[in-house]
């Protein structure tokens, strides 16, 4: 469990399923261009419990590490952030995260990502971690690169949105030589 002034990050538990599928609910619409297949795999109770329980499998297997982000004073489930697609070979992991729109604005994920950063690093020992971001989510961009990460390139056509059509993507990366003192406390 990670922790931030406004929020608890923690591995995903049974009894979460109910609460992502409130989450991707009530933002189905304007998560269906970055989280197709998430959006494709929650979509009743069943499906939610089947997703939580495939998520909790992947982190023992150390295959994937997905976190919920939840408020600190109250049960809600704000977002999520997750390490995947590893290869424990180099180590890398891709990092992807999401607020829900009520969530949105208020410096949680400022908050929360130093943290799971510090620990792939520290913990996981990773030597690269990478997000791939839609060029339209300026603010997303805005916050990689305050913690740290550097532009390596655009990816043309590297995604497929919820609407089928191709994207491109900005990728960036951070590596631990690239962390500035004091940068685990934005």
């Amino acid at each position: 469990m990670l922790e931030t002034p406004l929020t608890i990050l923690r591995p995903w538990q049974p009894v979460d399923a109910v609460h992502v599928l409130a989450l991707i609910n009530q933002n189905r619409e304007r998560l269906k261009s970055t989280f197709p297949r998430t959006l494709a795999a929650v979509f009743d109770e069943a499906s939610a419990e089947t997703f939580i329980a495939g998520k909790i499998k992947a982190w023992e297997a150390r295959e994937g590490f997905q976190l919920g982000v939840w408020r600190r004073e109250a049960p809600e489930l704000l977002g999520t952030v997750s390490l995947l697609n590893l290869d424990w070979t180099v180590p890398r992991a891709e990092l992807a995260y999401m607020l829900g729109a009520s969530a949105e604005g208020q410096g949680l994920m400022s908050q929360a990502l130093p943290q799971v950063l510090h620990w792939a690093f520290a913990e996981l020992k990773l030597a690269r971690i990478y997000a791939r971001i839609n060029p339209n989510n300026t603010r997303s961009q805005d916050l990689v690169q305050r913690l740290g990460f550097q532009l390596e390139g655009r990816l043309r056509h590297d995604f497929r949105d919820g609407n089928g059509e191709l994207t491109d993507t900005l990728l960036y990366a951070l590596l631990p030589a690239d962390l500035q003192p004091g940068w685990e406390f934005l």
